[in-house]
């Protein structure tokens, strides 16, 4: 058992729904107020005040996640599963982080894993889209809509919940009082290790699609790079959104072919870079280009794009021995198809050929 007793100036308290906040979602997925007005949601709620507005803030998030995953149940058949396993139903004070997955995730044919980022709580892609954009796009509703209109089962990872307080698991540690954590899953690498390794390895589908975005993109990495003999024949896609993650110190050629041959990544830029795919080394695959720059944005482009990616690789035969040295026919909608980093065991050898425009492409090979 891991405990800190914690002294730190103590937190605003706010309410737990959307309406002790004041707001709601409106059909459009903006979060407003409940005047007739429906006045959007601004972060500068009490000025000069940053502590006050960044709590506000995340509490607020936190109401409308709430409502989002309640969402997901309701519409989707979504239900919550504690990590680590073999915690007893019943027990309501071990701690443990909850994850959430469709009712047939042990038997359907595709498999879909989301992956987010850091300070992001179960459900959440982006904080800021959820408040300032919308709450479709910025949770994770756009996305599992999709996934389900595709025909994936799904399941969405909790990588920050590393804290326990008050018998809930909960990305904010307290200013006060004792805290613990989850025994196990200290981080966001131990608990993406740990969720593969005992979930998504017992899974009955050989045709598996990740998705991560910023952070998650990490932690998804060194956790295939360390599980790589399970996941080398059963992975069809991985999106890496907005990705901070690094292939520089995954030395296993096999690895590292496989990654650039599976891995697209969906990277901030310039508007006149729009759609342009380059090779970027230390991600080891090939980027698409979104055309903006804006905070988070990167996730309203993506998100589309990635389906686009994934329904091109659907029957795709996830066996590696099978087509590690096969060049892929070119697709316009799968950016591993437009150049590639040739790794071969042995020495490594790069055939990128620079900056990519899907018009001007047939194969580049």
């Amino acid at each position: 058992m891991y405990r800190r007793r914690i002294k730190k100036p103590r937190a605003p308290v706010f309410g737990k729904s959307l309406e002790e906040f004041g707001f709601k979602i409106n059909a459009n997925g903006r979060v407003v107020d409940l005047s007739p007005d429906e006045v959007p949601y601004v972060f500068d709620v009490k000025a000069k005040d940053r502590a006050f507005q960044e709590a506000h803030c995340l509490a607020l998030t936190d109401a409308v996640l709430r409502v989002v995953r309640d969402e997901l149940a309701k519409d989707y058949g979504f239900v919550e599963m504690a990590v680590p396993l073999g915690i007893d139903k019943d027990d309501t004070t071990t701690p443990r982080a909850q994850i959430l997955a469709t009712e047939n995730i042990y038997e359907c044919e595709r498999v879909l894993v989301l992956i987010p980022g850091t300070r992001e709580s179960l459900g959440s892609w982006s904080r800021r889209l959820i408040c300032n954009a919308s709450v479709v796009v910025g949770s994770m509703k756009s996305t599992v809509k999709l996934a389900h209109e595709g025909g994936y089962g799904v399941l969405i990872l909790n990588p920050n919940a590393h804290h326990w307080v008050n018998n809930e698991a909960t990305i904010h540690p307290p200013t006060q009082g004792e805290m613990e954590y989850v025994q196990g899953l200290h981080t966001p690498e131990e608990h993406v290790e740990y969720v593969l390794k005992n979930v998504v390895q017992s899974f009955q589908s050989q045709k598996i699609f990740f998705m991560a975005h910023k952070y998650g993109t990490h932690t998804l990495m060194r956790t295939l790079s360390l599980q790589f003999e399970a996941f080398k024949d059963r992975v069809s896609a991985i999106s890496l959104v907005d990705g901070s993650h690094s292939i520089d110190s995954y030395i296993d050629p096999s690895f590292r072919k496989w990654w650039s041959l599976n891995a697209a990544g969906y990277a901030p830029s310039e508007a006149e870079d729009l759609a342009k795919v380059d090779y970027k080394p230390e991600s080891g695959c090939n980027n698409y280009m979104t055309g903006t720059q804006e905070f988070d944005h990167t996730l309203i482009e993506a998100i589309p794009l990635t389906f686009e990616f994934f329904g091109a690789r659907k029957e795709r035969d996830t066996v590696f021995d099978h087509y590690k040295d096969t060049a892929p026919v070119f697709n316009e909608v799968d950016p591993t198809t437009f150049a590639l980093a040739i790794h071969d065991d042995g020495d490594e050898k790069d055939d990128h050929v620079g900056d990519i425009d899907p018009a001007s492409v047939h194969a580049s090979w």
